[in-house]
């Protein structure tokens, strides 16, 4: 007859042999058995392929799975998954998705500053940044972080094959910054705060020479120092304005509003003069 010790002997195996099965079952063990989990270098092969078929949730999904089977000394395949999956982030898009990549990039070159992709991670910290940009009425908090992650990627990568795209989005954000005075100014000269909108439009052409918007602000400051008898000055802009507006639209604008006040002041002239 079995005592409690035996008991306990028995009750002790049967927990191990049901342990081991379990792990034989999922792979503790560190071998590979059909119906088990794949290795995560076929998971990976996996991804890469959904990938390319824009199936993006489904390479998160396995790659988060894998992600933590992965030893850490796995230098080749560990940063590589990452990339991956913050790649399948940025490309499903949205605003999420968009915080999500960021974070997932920025993870990247935390564990592998050295890895041969930095530079691509530098610049898709910058490009997930970019992607979250507001309208130009909304706060640009966000633009500006977008530029200064672009302005690192040539700073640490000067080679880089990136750096080029780095500065069209970086020039695009400088845009939209512009973009963002020449709507403040605009509301001021509205409601016909001429000297604020003034003020707006001078910073605007001092802080962004290279603005696309340009034109319209040499328009709108133009308007604006007419309505306070700034004639020379707004004159001078409107010589500009027609030597750089391609297709002259906005010049022939300016030229009309410059003849209204001229009239304008001519009446006013004479009225003056016919009352004395």
């Amino acid at each position: 007859m079995l005592n409690s010790t035996d008991h306990r002997v028995r009750r002790l195996g049967s927990r191990l042999a049901a342990a081991l099965a379990l792990c034989a079952v999922i792979g503790c063990a560190g071998t590979y058995k059909k119906g088990s989990l794949e290795p995560p270098e076929i998971v990976y092969q996996d991804a890469r392929r959904l990938m390319v078929k824009g199936k993006y949730y489904k390479v998160r999904s396995s790659l988060q799975e894998v992600l933590p089977r992965i030893p850490p000394e796995d230098l080749e395949l560990l940063p590589m998954v990452q990339l991956t999956l913050a790649d399948a982030f940025f490309l499903d898009g949205g605003l999420l998705n968009y915080g999500e990549a960021l974070n997932s990039y920025r993870s990247f070159l935390t564990f592998f500053p050295t890895h041969p992709k930095a530079d691509y991670a530098q610049y898709m910290v910058g490009m997930s940044l970019f992607e979250q940009i507001l309208a130009p009425d909304r706060d640009q908090t966000i633009t500006k972080r977008a530029i200064g992650e672009l302005n690192k990627l040539e700073a640490l990568y000067p080679f880089s094959d990136y750096v080029l795209e780095g500065r069209k989005a970086i020039q695009t954000s400088l845009d939209q910054l512009a973009e963002h005075e020449r709507v403040i100014g605009w509301f001021y000269q509205r409601r016909k705060a001429w000297e604020a909108a003034i003020g707006r439009y001078r910073n605007l052409m001092a802080a962004f020479p290279q603005a696309g918007n340009m034109n319209q602000v040499l328009l709108d400051l133009a308007t604006c120092l007419l309505k306070i008898d700034q004639r020379t000055e707004a004159a001078d802009l409107l010589d500009r304005l027609n030597r750089e507006d391609a297709d002259g639209k906005l010049a022939k604008r300016g030229q009309r509003r410059l003849r209204d006040y001229d009239e304008e002041q001519a009446k006013l002239r004479k009225k003056m003069g016919g009352g004395s």
